[in-house]
């Protein structure tokens, strides 16, 4: 079964004595509050999460982290590789950069280049979906070898290294999202990156179902800053990783693998969270207007969200414990249409357990 598992890495200063002074506080104040916010996402979706927060977030913290995470993913799992801080560049010495520029993640005793970026992801192994997202400066090509060339600077190219094909193959498949483009600034706030807040406002609490491309797109959309927020992928990506919900850990089930729910049933429909995480899927047909009662029964501490109407993604209300004990209990007024139901234990970590459900008018 796939696994999720993610480095989430947030650095508000960083250590003045290695960096002439400078202790990096201008702009990061919220980076690690961007680390919470990001945990509390993918939480929710039964990640096993490491986060490194600005002492923590040392180079070799990094690198170790993202070394040991290789070694414990396989085929069909996905990994999410965070960070919310500053980002630089230097001079490319290996000669694989178009620019001659390579792009860092400023840790905090030292930078960390694309190229090392590079090496610690291509330890993955074949099959395994990488997602790295940085919300800093200069991340448009901060994995590395694809560049996004400034609207108002002209580019200095110069020609790759001979051994640079080599260099730049990676097994696994990579999505990359950057803040913004190379020799451009990512805004930050007192609470939290501008990336990181657009993001947040997209995936709605969760109720957002859409792609990783469309996610992108949402954040475009959103941003309040003039920063230009990148996509873009490495390795051999399928079709199947594009069209996934943006990180989801088990791929969406088909469109049509939904429950039919009757409207005044005789008796409850009688359901079970089999596995820790599990999702339940239902969708009912209001036929006339009027006020619709969607509700649990039993023993096991679940939560519910009601979508429609004739959609799978307009969330109309989320219920946690309204009905008796610990059961979802949603009251709604439903105009005519499809309305799709979603039920799961409200420990997605480790939580099991029978129920019923029943659609009432």
């Amino acid at each position: 079964m796939a696994q999720g598992s993610a480095l989430l890495v947030g650095l508000k200063s960083v250590d003045p004595t290695a960096y002439n002074g400078w202790d990096g506080t201008a702009g990061c104040w919220g980076c690690e509050l961007d680390v919470d916010n990001m945990e509390i996402i993918l939480g929710e979706l039964d990640y096993q999460i490491k986060t490194l927060k600005t002492a923590e977030a040392t180079r070799d913290q990094i690198l170790s982290a993202l070394y040991r995470a290789a070694d414990n993913t396989e085929q069909g799992d996905i990994f999410v590789f965070y960070y919310s801080g500053h980002g630089g560049q230097q001079p490319d010495i290996a000669g694989d950069e178009l620019d001659g520029k390579d792009e860092t993640l400023v840790a905090y005793d030292r930078e960390v280049i694309d190229d090392k970026i590079h090496e610690a992801l291509a330890r993955f192994s074949a099959g395994v979906r990488l997602v790295m997202i940085s919300d800093s400066c200069n991340s448009g090509t901060n994995y590395r070898l694809r560049m996004t060339v400034p609207v108002n600077e002209k580019a200095m190219f110069r020609p790759l290294s001979k051994s640079s094909a080599r260099d730049r193959s990676i097994s696994a498949q990579l999505i990359h999202l950057g803040g913004c483009r190379d020799g451009f600034g990512s805004s930050g706030y007192r609470h939290g990156g501008a990336f990181t807040i657009a993001l947040c406002e997209a995936w709605e609490n969760g109720s957002f179902r859409g792609n990783f491309r469309e996610l992108h797109s949402k954040i475009c959309d959103l941003i309040k800053s003039d920063q230009k927020p990148q996509y873009s992928e490495y390795g051999p990506v399928s079709d199947e990783f594009r069209a996934q919900r943006a990180f989801e850990v088990r791929f969406a089930p088909p469109q049509d693998d939904y429950i039919q729910l009757p409207v005044i049933g005789l008796s409850p429909t009688e359901a079970a969270i089999a596995h820790p995480g599990e999702k339940d899927n239902y969708k009912f047909m209001a036929t006339e207007a009027g006020e619709y009662t969607i509700e649990t029964g039993g023993r096991t501490d679940v939560v519910m969200a009601l979508y429609g109407p004739d959609s799978k993604e307009r969330l109309i209300k989320r219920d946690d414990d309204s009905g008796a004990g610990w059961n979802a209990k949603i009251v709604a007024d439903l105009s005519p249409g499809t309305y799709y139901v979603r039920v799961q234990h409200y420990n997605s970590q480790i939580g099991t357990g029978a129920y019923t459900i029943k659609v009432t008018k």
